[in-house]
Formats: C-alpha cells, sequence, structure tokens
C-alpha cells in the first residue's frame, strides 16, 4: 500500500486493433524499458505490471516514490601531477575539470587509486519530482516499443504497430502532460470499441481495473483468459467437451476484450471430412474451438468466441455458422477433388514447383533426399527397408499440390499421410509423409518411427547443406527459410537414433549430392560445410542449455566432440552433462580447470617456441620424484578413463579426475617444467601433453568456471 511518499503510476496506450503476435513482445518491452529508465533515474518503485486487449498496451508501477533519490557519485579528473604546476597553482586540466563538473577547485580532492594519485570531485545530485521525470519516461517507453511492421498515421511520422488513439498517464491523480504521435495524455479512455465507445473517465490508476471491467472490458489478460475458458466450458457442457488448444486460446485472448462463448453447429454430412480438416477450417476461418461428445467423438459442434458482453447471441451464432459452413463446403469440394488424382501423378507436378531459384526443384529435392537417405541407412546400418524408404521419400511432398495443401498450407504432411492411406499406402509410409516435417517447433515432438526419422533427418540436412552452399544463413532473429528450426530438429532427431555415431564425414558427404552450379565452386563447399558444422554446434548448445545445464558445462562437453573435423556420440551429451553437474556438488572443479587452463598454456607456449611436444613419454627423463608419480598415476589411469567411458560410466570419470588433481599439484609444485635442458623440458610438456591427452575426447575441463 502506497503513503505519502509514494503514487501509483498509469500508462495507457490506446490504439487500433494490434496483431495478436505483437502483444506478448510489446508488454515486455515496456517492462524492459520502464525498469531501466527508474534505474538510470534512480527512482524507487515496487512491482511493475504489463496488461493488454487487442486496442490497448497498459503499464502499471506501484508504489513510485514522488521523487527520485539524491545521488552522490565521485568522479574522477586528471592526474593529481597535471593537477598543479610547480608553483603550485591549479592548472588549465583542473580548472577545466572543476568548471565541467560545475563546482570551483577548492573543492577538488586528491584521491589514490590503483593507477596512482588523481584528481576527484564528488558530486551530490538532488532529486527530482517523478512526475516531472515521467514527462520524458512515459514517451522513452512507448517510443522503445519495436514491432516487425510499424504505420506511418500522421504528420510526425511517429511509427507504431498501429495508430494511436488516446494515451492515459497518470501519477496518482495527476496527469503527465506530453505530447506523442499527435495524442496529448489525458485521463480517459476508450471502452469496448463493438459496444461503448463513449469516454470512460479514469479518476486514478487505483480504479483503473474496475472502471473498465465494469464497462465489459477485462484489461488483465490472465484474468481474461480464465473468463473465456470458464465461458467456453459452460456452453458446451451439455453436449461435450471443447477439444483442448491452449495455442487458439492464448490467440483468442488478444482478440476480444470481454470473451463470451456461443455455441454453433455445422451440417452433420461434414463429419465425413477427416478430424483434421475440421480443425483447420474452423481454426482459421473464425478463430473456433472444435467440440468432442461425451464419449470423445468429433461431435458438429464448435464454439466462437465474440468480444463483448453475451447479448444478440442468435445473430452472432448465425454468422459463425455461415462462415464455417462456406469454409467446410470448400473444404469437402477440396478433399474430393484431390481423392481423385493419384499421388504418383502428384509427384510428376513437382517437377515444375520451385524449391529456390539456385537450388532447383522439389522434385530435385526428393531426389537428393532419396539418394542421401540410402546413403544414412547403409552407412549407419540403420536396416531400413530401401523399397518403403523410397515410396515414402518420393511420396513425402506430394500433397503440395493437392488443392486442399494449397488452401491450408499448415496442412502439408497432414494431408499426404490421409490420402496415402486412403489410396492404399501402407501405415509405415503414411506416418512418414506426415512426420517428417517433425519436430514442428524446438520442443515438439520426434518421429514415431525409424523411417520417419531417417527421412526427417536427411530432408533437414539437405535443406541446411544447400541453402548454406549458395550463402543463405539464419541471422539474428530472422530466419526466413527455416533453417534454426531445421537445425534443431536434425539435432534432436541425431541425438535420438544415432546417438553413438561419427556425422561429420556423412555430412560433408551430402554437399556431393547438390546440383552441378552449387558444386562447381569447391571453396563454397568447403567455407559451407564448416558454416554448417559450427551452426549446428550453436544449435547443439541451445538445446542443451534449454535444459538447465550452464553455458560452460555445456561448452566443455560439446567442443570435444563437435569441430570442423567431428561431429560425433551426440547421445552422450547429456549423460555426460548430468554426471558432471552431480561431480561439481561433490568437487572443487573451479580448481581442476584452473589447472588444465594452465596446461593448455604451457602447452600453447611450447608450440610457439617450437618445442617438440612428443606422443610417447621418455621414462628415463623423469628425473623428480613428482614427475614420476604423476606419469605412474596418468599411466594407470588412462586404462580405467577408457573403460568407462566405453561402459557410459561417466560419474566414474569425474571421479578419477578428482584422484589424480592432487598428482598434477604435486607436479607443479615441484617440478620445473621449463627445464633448462631441451630433452627433459620437451619431456615434461610431452607429460603435460599426455595428462590432458586421456580426456580429450571426453570433456575440455579448462572450458568450466
Amino acid at each position: 500500500m502506497s503513503n505519502d511518499n509514494e503514487r501509483i503510476a498509469l500508462l495507457e496506450i490506446g490504439t487500433e486493433e494490434i496483431p495478436t503476435s505483437y502483444i506478448e513482445p510489446a508488454l515486455k518491452q515496456i517492462e524492459q524499458t520502464a525498469l531501466k529508465e527508474f534505474a538510470n533515474l534512480n527512482i524507487k518503485h515496487g512491482s511493475i505490471k504489463t496488461f493488454a486487449t487487442p486496442r490497448r498496451l497498459t503499464l502499471i508501477v506501484e508504489n513510485l516514490s514522488i521523487k527520485s533519490e539524491d545521488k552522490t557519485e565521485e568522479i574522477f579528473g586528471p592526474s593529481w601531477k597535471s593537477a598543479k604546476d610547480i608553483n603550485g597553482q591549479w592548472t588549465q586540466a583542473a580548472k577545466g575539470f572543476a568548471a565541467k563538473n560545475g563546482t570551483t577547485t577548492d573543492k577538488l580532492n586528491k584521491k589514490i587509486i590503483e593507477k596512482g594519485e588523481y584528481l576527484s570531485f564528488t558530486k551530490k545530485t538532488k532529486g527530482k519530482k517523478t512526475e516531472n521525470l515521467l514527462t520524458v519516461i512515459f514517451p522513452n517507453i512507448i517510443s522503445s516499443i519495436s514491432f516487425p511492421k510499424a504505420m506511418v498515421w500522421e504528420k510526425s511520422e511517429f511509427k507504431f504497430a498501429r495508430p494511436i488513439r488516446n494515451i492515459i498517464a497518470l501519477f496518482g491523480k495527476k496527469v503527465i502532460k506530453f505530447k506523442i504521435a499527435d495524442v496529448n495524455p489525458s485521463n480517459w479512455t476508450i471502452g469496448l470499441h463493438t459496444y461503448d465507445r463513449s469516454k470512460i473517465k479514469i479518476d486514478s490508476p487505483e480504479n483503473y481495473m474496475t472502471v473498465l471491467k465494469n464497462k465489459s472490458v477485462l484489461v488483465d489478460q490472465n484474468e481474461r483468459r480464465k473468463e473465456m475458458k470458464k465461458s467456453i466450458e459452460f456452453v458446451v457442457k451439455s453436449v461435450g467437451s471443447v477439444v483442448a488448444d491452449e495455442a487458439l486460446v492464448d490467440e483468442v485472448n488478444y482478440l476480444v476484450e470481454y470473451p463470451s462463448a456461443v455455441l454453433c453447429n455445422f451440417d452433420k454430412k461434414y463429419l465425413n471430412l477427416p478430424p483434421e480438416v475440421l480443425t483447420v477450417c474452423m481454426k482459421k476461418s473464425q478463430k473456433c474451438f472444435v467440440v468432442n461428445d461425451k464419449s470423445g467423438k468429433f461431435l458438429n459442434c464448435f464454439v466462437g468466441v465474440k468480444n463483448g458482453v453475451s447479448t444478440y447471441l442468435d445473430i452472432v451464432k448465425e454468422g459463425y455458422e455461415k462462415v464455417v459452413a462456406a469454409r467446410l463446403a470448400d473444404a469437402e469440394f477440396f478433399y474430393k477433388n484431390d481423392l481423385k488424382i493419384d499421388l504418383d501423378a502428384n509427384i510428376e507436378k513437382l517437377k515444375v514447383v520451385v524449391f529456390h531459384k539456385e537450388i532447383g526443384t522439389i522434385y530435385e529435392k526428393i531426389e537428393r533426399v532419396k539418394k542421401i537417405a540410402l546413403l544414412f541407412n547403409k552407412e549407419f546400418s540403420m536396416q531400413v527397408d530401401e523399397k518403403s524408404l523410397e515410396r515414402a521419400v518420393m511420396l513425402s511432398k506430394a500433397d503440395l499440390v493437392s488443392e486442399m495443401v494449397f488452401e491450408y498450407p499448415e496442412l502439408q504432411g497432414v494431408m499426404g499421410k490421409i490420402y496415402a492411406l486412403k489410396l492404399g499406402e501402407s501405415i509405415e509410409v503414411a506416418q512418414s509423409i506426415e512426420q517428417h516435417y517433425w519436430p514442428l517447433s524446438a520442443t515438439g515432438k520426434l518421429p514415431s518411427n525409424k523411417l520417419a526419422s531417417l527421412i526427417s533427418l536427411v530432408d533437414k540436412i539437405d535443406t541446411l547443406a544447400a541453402n548454406f552452399s549458395i550463402g543463405i544463413e539464419s541471422s539474428g532473429s530472422a530466419d526466413p527459410y527455416g533453417l534454426r528450426r531445421a537445425g534443431i530438429g536434425f539435432i534432436r532427431i541425431a541425438m535420438e537414433i544415432l546417438p553413438n555415431k561419427e556425422l561429420s564425414s556423412v555430412i560433408e558427404k551430402v554437399f556431393e549430392f547438390l546440383p552441378e552450379n552449387i558444386k562447381s565452386n569447391p571453396k563454397s563447399k568447403t567455407d559451407a560445410y564448416e558454416k554448417l558444422v559450427n551452426f549446428l554446434r550453436q544449435r547443439i548448445e541451445g538445446i542443451l542449455e534449454c535444459k538447465g545445464y550452464s553455458f560452460d558445462e555445456v561448452k566443455s562437453v560439446v567442443s570435444v566432440l563437435v569441430g570442423s573435423n567431428k561431429f560425433k556420440d551426440l547421445g552422450s551429451f547429456l549423460p555426460k552433462l548430468a554426471a558432471l553437474k552431480n561431480a561439481r556438488q561433490k568437487g572443487d572443479f573451479s580448481s581442476i580447470s584452473t589447472v588444465f587452463k594452465r596446461i593448455n598454456n604451457i602447452l600453447s607456449q611450447a608450440r610457439k617456441q617450437n618445442i617438440d611436444v612428443l606422443s610417447t613419454i621418455n621414462e628415463g627423463l623423469l628425473v623428480e620424484a613428482a614427475e614420476k608419480n604423476l606419469f605412474d598415476c596418468i599411466k594407470k589411469t588412462k586404462a580405467e578413463v577408457v573403460e568407462y567411458i566405453s561402459q557410459n560410466k561417466y560419474a566414474k570419470v569425474f571421479d578419477k579426475v578428482l584422484e589424480i588433481k592432487p598428482s598434477i599439484d604435486g607436479f607443479f609444485e615441484k617440478v620445473m617444467v621449463m627445464s633448462e635442458d631441451a630433452k627433459i623440458k620437451s619431456n615434461r610438456i610431452s607429460l603435460l601433453n599426455y595428462t590432458k591427452g586421456i580426456f580429450a575426447e571426453f570433456l575440455d575441463f579448462s572450458a568450466l568456471q
């Protein structure tokens, strides 16, 4: 609860309807900018909350101090030596420093810091009234919001997702004055645009939510979401249950300001259409929810969500039903037409469908995928039936030229599976047509059978190799060709079906199947291969970090198994990381990291000095007891480590690391590595290289922080 020194601040940006996908990112930006602005200006505050509807973006800051904090900072100027001349008088440098900071030379001090003696000044700045600062903060917040696409609609050419029509800017009951996008803030807003467009006065931020709720606007997206689900469940209760679709709930939540569900019907004859078709027709056209009967079967009902209170529902229902009926009639027409055409005829049509102007047609792509899939199947002894493999690959893109997929691209693969089953293909082949697109997202389902997994893996690596070869790469957040998704999918499937394989040589061979115009440039192949492997390594690191492992842990594991000349044992990452995380709780791994970094530095220095680093150790040149002890310890440990790694007993490997650390420490304490005797020096450096080498394919301990 606020006191006399605190107020609640409210900023509402009233707009025309904002695209649903823009809203959540905008709210995050508003919160981040607000936090930054208040921190920079030293203003204390309580919780920062953001809310949104399709027509308003709202910021509420609780317990905002009425003034910024007084600020004291020490500013350093020129060195003390240059601050006074030989006569002890202030130099021009000192006078300039004082003037710059609004003070006089008699208030300057000498301060001794690490670099020496310097001129310093303690600057005190009194806090300012928050209401005055908000005249800058609020416009900064509005201006900072970026959108994928923005509009210009008035003479100042201010850019925003949609035109701004009104702004509430309050600090307590005080209206904060500024002007942006030709709009002056006030203490009024607009109600539900489909119901009541009258001006609504907001006396204070505390009343904002309640006043709008009484005017049928639920500003809080979480409250609105709960109300929508409650309303949907209520209208379907008598007939069955709504089919869960949280993504659609999220989307509709930002299409309405007050949700009212209405139960609608469609002709039973359309139940002969595949459920996937029925679902996409209702979801895409009117953002409606499909319904199952009480036994769980698809029902000829759907639920629409009206924007506004539950009035005139008969008219709303009639409108929904007319639009959906038209969509279903079209879908039925497409479906029947598609079934009249053999899938092999569709394959022929793919010869004129361009995948990319430099890469070729989709038909050429599936021919490449077929050859690469046969290569993978043989190289990795996957034992997938070759006839089924070839048939599944050839049919994998056949539905892209169907009428249904032309109308509803999101059904690619899904319709291919349905048509394949209808036309007599095996279940495994049909599933592969749908699932070779999987996973559809970073965390989406993986293909359910080996055939589908193999085709998905190969289709993705072909897409990646082809695009990288012509210079197309994903950058930043932009990924118009879906390369990031393809990379993540490739890695996840490879970790699942090829966990212990060495993939680098086969990935390199993929480039040999590309069109001649691409292969003719050998430099592009080399560059593309290295860039692709680096790209895939980044995807691996991202996947593993999302599972809760720290950056240094991930780097220590990935770096030893993935590089330009190696790409292997992807299935070992997660068990190694789990063992590492557990080991770090038991042992002093920060000091182990320091030890291995020291070894790396010595080896690097040796190479720069052209000192021989040999693969074998000359025991006759081991003079000191500490180096003999280390050699004996490592020699014994090596065999055990190799055995533990082969048996995937990674916890045991970490136990061995902790066991040998005292011997390494003893070596560094007692032995001078850079001996004056060249042979002894080379032998000692080789011993360190030997020590590092037993873990070379397991973990890079020097990467741990």
